[in-house]
């Protein structure tokens, strides 16, 4: 999966056939890779459900809690459900992230909320730590230069 090659880490993960004979740390794992390539493949709702399992079992590491919370807000965001997607991203920001990108986006994402929800100064507040951790990713650098374009119009 590291390598990039997700059809051969989707292959050995589908050769377990009982995983509930796994111990539980890895176990919770596996949930969470089924849950990765789930939402790959934009199976948003087998995402959620490998997610929360894997979530419910408990993380060995707690920024991968963070990074499996973060993902939940993600796939709650696609299903327009702006409520859960807040309680994910929030609760995946107290437990902490693997990285800067990651809390970049989980910022960008708080931030996208809170405009949604017409909270214009939480949205600027989420926006300024969002660019202070000065991500890297392309995909991240381009939300936060099309967010640049609107913020500065927003009151508050």
């Amino acid at each position: 999966m590291e390598a990039g090659d997700m059809e051969g880490a989707e292959r050995v993960l589908n050769t377990i056939k009982f995983p509930n004979l796994l111990y539980k740390p890895i176990r919770s794992v596996y949930y969470t890779l089924k849950g990765n390539i789930a939402m790959m493949k934009q199976d948003f709702a087998g995402a959620e459900k490998h997610m929360k399992k894997g979530l419910d079992l408990g993380m060995p590491m707690k920024e991968a809690e963070g990074a499996s919370l973060l993902q939940l807000g993600m796939v709650a965001m696609q299903k327009n459900d702006l409520k859960q997607a807040e309680n994910y991203i929030r609760s995946a920001i107290r437990k902490g992230l693997p990285d800067k990108e990651n809390e970049a986006a989980a910022y960008l994402q708080m931030c996208s909320i809170m405009m949604t929800k017409r909270e214009f100064r939480a949205a600027k507040d989420f926006f300024r730590k969002a660019k202070a951790l000065k991500p890297t990713t392309p995909q991240i650098v381009d939300q936060i230069k099309q967010i640049e374009k609107y913020i500065t119009r927003m009151p508050g």
